[in-house]
């Protein structure tokens, strides 16, 4: 057997393209291309990732049973090593944690930069009675979970809904679906198993003008209590129609906040970041603030 063939025979999913790695035509495509790359070979490093994580523990607990023996026997010179194998094995599980979320994180992000490059960039505002109406009939257009969702379970959608938080406080959105984790609403609907697990919950406010960024911070405060009391992971939208970008732009802290800082929410079953997204409607068209991608549920 050749040398190429042994290479290739052992490489399995991390086999490089046979090419001169300065080759390009484009360089802004050659870069997504280069990152599509490492997307589909992330699947393949986080599961080697995860099938080392079992053996590092096991490793660490052998070390801890002779850390044991070590200090049963008083044997200074035993320990001292055990404890620098044991830092060291520690030192590499951590690596390998923060390598599985960072090609966790990486994958997920390219996923959605490809979503929204091959999507419709012009995204009219269909006909509806109101602002949370033509919406809706955006969502129902461009996500098919969300059709689906909606067709079969339209008392999912509740108007001029009110919520209770944690504290006791009662808030009001123009519409709010919420869905506990394991409901067979989300069964059918082919979305991904971590999504079915945790449940969603989707909060529309509408805004006659252009929120400041006390408006976010607030918002913010109303989802965090909601999400402590029901604990699902929220997605949270302010809709905006009739105000023309020239004369109401968004403040520079709100541009900021809301496209680089984002907000938490927290509950007994954990953590779940989010962004407030906003969402323009003026002269037809959608503009979105910031970009959300999704193949599930927006």
């Amino acid at each position: 057997m050749l040398k190429d063939d042994i290479i290739n025979t052992i490489s399995g999913p991390f086999k490089l393209p046979v090419s001169d790695p300065r080759l390009m035509e484009d360089p802004t495509s050659a870069l997504f291309d280069l990152s599509g790359q490492v997307s589909e070979k992330s699947y393949h490093i986080r599961r080697n990732v995860l099938y080392t994580l079992p053996f590092m523990f096991i490793c660490l607990l052998l070390m801890t049973i002779i850390s044991v023996q070590q200090v049963v026997s008083a044997n200074p010179g035993g320990i001292i090593i055990f404890f620098l194998i044991l830092l060291s094995g520690l030192i590499v599980t951590r690596l390998l944690i923060f390598n599985y979320l960072f090609f966790d994180y990486f994958s997920g992000r390219f996923q959605s930069i490809r979503l929204v490059s091959e999507g419709n960039p012009n995204l009219y505002v269909p006909s509806g009675n109101t602002p949370v109406e033509r919406f809706l009939n955006y969502l129902r257009g461009n996500y098919l979970p969300f059709n689906s969702l909606l067709g079969t379970h339209p008392e999912s959608i509740q108007f001029s809904a009110i919520i209770r938080g944690q504290t006791g406080g009662a808030y009001q959105f123009d519409a709010y679906i919420g869905i506990p984790g394991g409901s067979p609403i989300l069964k059918n609907t082919n979305l991904p198993n971590a999504m079915i697990k945790r449940g969603y919950a989707l909060f529309i406010i509408v805004f006659e003008a252009t929120p400041t960024l006390r408006d976010i911070n607030a918002l913010e405060y109303t989802v965090q209590d909601i999400t402590a009391q029901t604990c699902l992971p929220p997605r949270v939208i302010i809709l905006q129609e009739g105000v023309q970008e020239e004369t109401a732009p968004l403040s520079p802290d709100v541009f900021r906040h809301i496209t680089e800082e984002g907000a938490v929410a927290m509950c007994r079953k954990g953590n779940y970041p989010y962004n407030v997204q906003l969402v323009s409607g003026f002269d037809g068209v959608y503009d979105f603030v910031p970009v959300i991608s999704s193949e599930g549920l927006p």
